[in-house]
C-alpha cells in the first residue's frame, strides 16, 4: 500500500510517501511562497502523481488555518476524485504518541499568539486545549522553533519533526484496520478559538 501524506499546518510544509508501513520519502519546504503556490510545483518537481497512490493522509492541524484548509481541501478533493481512502491526523496527537513514551507528556505547538496542547498519560490523552498559564506537570514536547515557550516542568524540543511521515505511518495502521478510510466529507481542519 502506497500512501501520500501531507502536512501544511505552518509556514513550512512537508509531505511523505509511506509504502507498506515504511517511510520512503520525506520532503520539507520552508519558503516565502504560499502553500497553494508551492504544492503543485513540489509535486511536479518530485514527479509525484496522486493517481499512483493507494491512499492519502492529511494533517487537520493545529496550525495556521488558511494553510491547513488548503492542504485538507487538496487531499480531500484528490481522494474523492480518485476514489481512494483518506485518513486525517492531528499533529499534537502525533507529537505525544511518537515522542518520549512512558511518562506524562505534554505536546504543544504555538499558532500565532496561542499555545495549544494535549496531556498524554498512560494510554490516554486529553482533548486539545489552549494554554492559559496553568501549572502543568510533565515533559513538555515541542519543536525547536518554539523553544522560547515552555509548558510543563521539563522540556524536550525536536529539532525537526516530520508530521507527514508520522501521519503516513498512523494512516497505514488505520487503513489496516479500516481499509475504507474516513468519510471524506467529515474531515475538517481542527478549529479552536479562544473565548472572546
Amino acid at each position: 500500500m502506497r500512501i501520500l501524506s501531507l502536512d501544511t499546518s505552518f509556514s513550512f510544509f512537508n509531505l511523505s510517501i509511506v509504502e507498506d508501513g515504511r517511510v520512503k520519502l520525506i520532503h520539507y519546504l520552508d519558503s516565502e511562497k504560499k502553500t497553494l503556490e508551492n504544492l503543485p510545483k513540489v509535486l511536479s518537481e518530485l514527479c509525484i502523481k496522486p493517481e499512483d497512490f493507494d491512499a492519502f493522509a492529511v494533517s487537520v492541524g493545529v496550525g495556521y488555518l488558511t494553510s491547513v484548509r488548503i492542504g485538507v481541501t487538496f487531499m480531500k478533493t484528490t481522494a474523492y476524485l480518485l476514489k481512494r481512502p483518506i485518513v486525517s491526523y492531528e499533529n499534537l496527537y502525533l507529537l505525544g504518541r511518537f515522542s518520549c513514551a512512558g511518562e506524562r507528556r505534554i505536546p504543544y505547538l504555538k499558532v500565532s499568539t496561542n499555545l495549544f496542547y494535549r496531556v498524554f498519560e498512560g494510554d490516554g490523552y486529553s482533548e486539545v486545549k489552549i494554554y492559559r498559564g496553568e501549572k502543568l506537570r510533565g515533559l513538555g514536547i515541542s519543536l525547536g522553533l518554539f523553544s522560547q515557550d515552555k509548558v510543563g516542568d521539563r522540556q524536550f524540543f525536536h529539532p525537526f519533526f516530520p508530521f507527514s511521515a508520522y501521519g503516513g505511518l498512523y494512516a497505514y495502521e488505520f487503513l489496516n484496520e479500516r481499509p475504507e478510510g474516513e468519510n471524506v466529507f467529515e474531515i475538517e481542519p481542527l478549529y479552536l478559538k479562544p473565548p472572546a
